[in-house]
């Protein structure tokens, strides 16, 4: 069962946050009110995954983000999900901060979503970041990308965003097409039918913005979605 920390400065955002990411593979360990108190919390407990909700990107939030997102000597798995609260920042990323964020985004430990998403989903998130992998919202991405409209290079080392990230299912699906598994093999692996492997792999497509399998199989390797 993955383990989470909860860092928000509201507690309306604080409890929402726990409610929504509670499931039955995912179980609230702790929560904190300030960075401050996160950084203390991470030296005694441990977690899988720290779930902060951030109200504005200032300097001196996105450096004390940049110092946590350092691997603890004992928890180098731990992976942060940041939850912009004012993510319409286009106009407004000074060039410190971007460098501070694009330096996070590298180590593949950090995600940035905006606060505003579903439950569906924060949870679909959660899995993919548990499981090793980050998500990245497409427009977060453009506003971070040194070309504006495009996209992070891998030269840079950070992995394509997702279009609209998948859920859970959808990405045991795309590994399994991945696999080179048929829809039958999917289904009779899954214990689904093959109608609803259909379904999955339609929506698989459109999220990613792919023509075909091969190609969604790409992209999801490019977006870390997909184990190799």
């Amino acid at each position: 069962m993955a383990q989470i920390v909860v860092c928000a400065e509201n507690p309306i955002t604080r409890a929402g946050l726990m409610t929504l990411a509670t499931s039955s593979t995912v179980r609230v360990v702790g929560q904190v009110i300030h960075l401050f108190d996160l950084g203390h919390w991470l030296q005694t407990q441990t977690a899988d995954l720290a779930l902060i909700a951030v109200p504005a990107l200032t300097l001196e939030t996105t450096q004390t983000l940049g110092q946590m997102a350092t691997p603890w000597p004992d928890e180098a798995s731990l992976s942060m999900l940041l939850l912009l609260e004012d993510w319409d920042f286009s106009d407004r990323v000074e060039l410190t901060i971007r460098r501070y964020l694009l330096q996070m985004l590298s180590t593949g430990r950090v995600s940035l979503l905006p606060l505003t998403l579903s439950a569906e989903q924060l949870q679909s998130a959660i899995a993919a970041l548990t499981a090793g992998l980050m998500v990245l919202h497409p427009e977060i991405a453009e506003v971070l990308s040194p070309s504006t409209g495009n996209r992070f290079s891998s030269a840079e080392g950070l992995p394509e965003p997702l279009l609209e990230p998948l859920t859970t299912r959808e990405i045991e699906v795309l590994n399994h097409l991945a696999a080179g598994l048929s829809n039958k093999a999917i289904a009779s692996d899954l214990d689904i039918s093959e109608h609803t492997v259909k379904f999955h792999i339609s929506a698989i497509l459109s999220k990613l913005g792919a023509a075909s399998r091969t190609e969604a199989v790409t992209v999801g390797i490019r977006a870390g979605l997909v184990m190799l």
